[in-house]
């Protein structure tokens, strides 16, 4: 999109932007190009709902709801274990697949060092030699998701390009997902606000990990979400990507 005004932001001017921006005249302002930063300056004076506050306000706890969350009363540790155990026995039916060596080190030690009860709304899928394959960490097996045909691994890149042109998946890319309605089911609308928390605690432990293993892992959180869950094959909705982590040695 070419907007009117190309001359290139610096810190300062978009601090003193903020600070010292006016409000536009109510009914009388027509505002030609939207962003994120006129949006936030005008937002005490407008009418627009803010999602994330909207989401943020809905979601807190206080005593009264407590009762209504199925974690009040269910030891939510074992539930989640239980889910890992029957997900565990239903792919063991699956094909299994296999990485190289940097990549199955990598999966075996996030396995071990990661609690398992994360991976109860966090997913890792890794996309390898043309494959996207499921980590399931209790048996640390791989499991084939899917072969990439050339237009998925075409979309692939052009996903994750949104705000760098040079980027582009390596030849092995690690992907977080994370499942929204299942901590939904034991959490309320607070369960979003968990998931992605966890995915950001799983995701700090990949980094660890790569660097101990000597594995670059250059981490990416910006991307065309629509397109990137459609080639990896989550709905969108109830699951989607939270992460991208580009993998090579060093």
């Amino acid at each position: 999109m070419i907007r009117r005004s190309q001359e290139p932001p610096t810190a300062k001017k978009l601090m003193d932007q903020v600070v010292f921006s006016a409000l536009d005249w109510p009914g009388k302002t027509v505002r030609l190009e939207r962003n994120s930063q006129e949006d936030y300056c005008q937002r005490p004076s407008s009418s627009r709902l803010s999602i994330a506050e909207l989401y943020h306000e809905n979601s807190k706890l206080f005593p009264a709801m407590v009762a209504e969350l199925a974690a009040s009363t269910l030891d939510t540790d074992g539930v989640r274990l239980e889910f890992l155990r029957r997900r565990a026995e239903a792919l063991s039916q699956n094909q299994q697949m296999e990485v190289s060596h940097p990549l199955r080190e990598l999966l075996t030690q996030i396995a071990d060092v990661v609690q398992p009860e994360l991976f109860y709304a966090i997913e890792l899928r890794i996309a390898e030699n043309g494959t996207l394959a499921s980590h399931e960490p209790l048996a640390d097996r791989l499991f084939l998701v899917k072969r990439l045909s050339s237009g998925d691994r075409t979309r692939l890149t052009e996903a994750i390009r949104l705000f760098d042109e040079s980027s582009g998946p390596a030849r092995d890319s690690l992907f977080v997902i994370g499942n929204f309605a299942r901590n939904d089911l034991l959490f309320g609308a607070r369960g979003y606000r968990r998931t992605l928390i966890e995915a950001g605690r799983v995701t700090e432990a990949v980094l660890g990990i790569a660097a101990r293993l000597g594995l670059t892992a250059r981490l990416l959180i910006e991307f065309t979400d629509r397109a990137l869950d459609g080639v990896l094959e989550a709905d969108g909705t109830e699951e989607g990507v939270l992460a991208v982590l580009e993998l090579g040695s060093l």
